[in-house]
Formats: C-alpha cells, structure tokens, sequence
C-alpha cells in the first residue's frame, strides 16, 4: 500500500513536517521524512480540530508539536499508539481549549470595543460595586432578641 505522502506526490526525502490530510478515521502527517496516520481512535481530540489547526504541526527528534490546540506526542506515541494512553481526557482537554480561546478573544480590540468602551466612559464608567451590609436572619434577630431580654 502507497504512504499518503507518495498519493498526494509529496517528496519525502525531505525530512519535512507537514499535515497530509483527514479521512473519516484520522489524520495523516508527514514527520521528518515518514508519514504517519493517526487515528481518531487513537488520538481523540484532533477529531475536533479544524484542518487549519492541524496544520499548524512541527516536530524534532523526540516529538511532534501542535502549539495552537496544545498537544505534543513523543515520536513513539506514533509509532506505536497502544502503549501510548491518552493522558488527558477529552472533556478536560476540550474545556482547556474553551478556557484558551475565551482569553485569546477577550483580549481582542476591536472598533466595536473602543467605541463602546468611549460610550461606557462618557457615562461615568463601569458601575460601581454597591457595598453590602449583610443581612441578620430573622431567626438571629429572634435569638438575640431572647437574649437581651
């Protein structure tokens, strides 16, 4: 059987690191010369990547690196997957991804944020907390009540 480099006519002599393509069972990438194909199986979370994500790989002698989603496997990971369980499950990984991407875009300026940041000034601000005195539940205010008494 041909290697997905060879199908897609990719020299792989070059010792590159690219994304190769998807199938409904994973992921093919090429890594220092020899492609390899990940399944989802395997690998759960780059089931829910985009191929934008997934080409953002690059690798050295000891691993395979995809900065943007956070993961890195060793090499042996994709040699032999078996012996590799997932470390972190899905769930957790897909919340850190959400915690991750809801910082990257609240840190975005935008026009629409300046000028409604301009408004917000023009009126004073962002509110002030109002302090709150915490309230005696009746049945404290009955106890010291008898108590006085």
């Amino acid at each position: 059987m041909n290697s997905f480099a060879e199908m897609l006519g990719i020299n792989t002599s070059d010792n590159k690191t690219r994304f190769l393509g998807t199938t409904d069972e994973g992921m093919a990438i090429l890594v220092n010369g020899k492609d390899y194909f990940l399944r989802y199986a395997d690998f759960p979370w780059f089931e829910y990547c985009g191929a934008t994500e997934l080409r953002d790989v690059t690798a050295d002698r000891w691993g395979v690196y995809w900065n943007t989603i956070g993961i890195d496997l060793p090499i042996e990971a994709l040699e032999h997957p078996e012996q590799f369980p997932e470390k972190i499950s899905v769930e957790s990984w897909l919340k850190a991804r959400s915690r991750n991407a809801a910082r990257i875009l609240g840190q975005v300026k935008s026009a629409r944020k300046a000028a409604a940041s301009r408004r917000n000034g023009l009126k004073g601000g962002r509110p002030h907390k109002k302090e709150t005195t915490p309230q005696r539940s009746a049945a404290a205010k009955r106890r010291s009540k008898h108590e006085s008494a």
